[in-house]
């Protein structure tokens, strides 16, 4: 696993309590992409009993705070970021589907 994606898994399960991780790297589709200033490109999954009771807005939130020093921070470990939160139970509901070319979170 790379460094970047560990240390993303690693502080999704600390900060948000996550119960489950995924995370796709899609750096590699954005090489060249000036504008990047060096951080990847990844879409992520986080199941966590902390969106239980909120709104899709703030579940978001959750995530960007979590994350805020690897998005902001020197040097940037975060570019872009698509994200998809889900409760357990929403988790335990959802048909199971691969996650296509990182565009389609699927759980």
């Amino acid at each position: 696993m790379d460094e970047a994606v560990q240390l993303i898994d690693q502080i999704l399960k600390e900060k948000l309590e996550a119960s489950r991780v995924e995370i796709i790297d899609d750096s590699h589709k954005h090489r060249g992409h000036k504008a990047a200033g060096g951080g990847g490109h990844y879409s992520v999954i986080v199941v966590s009993s902390k969106f239980e009771n909120v709104n899709l807005v703030d579940q978001r939130r959750l995530v960007y705070s979590a994350l805020d020093d690897q998005i902001n921070g020197s040097p940037k470990v975060i570019h872009a970021l698509q994200i998809k939160t889900l409760t357990p139970a929403q988790w335990a509901a959802a048909p199971r589907g691969p996650i296509v070319d990182g565009a389609n979170l699927r759980p």
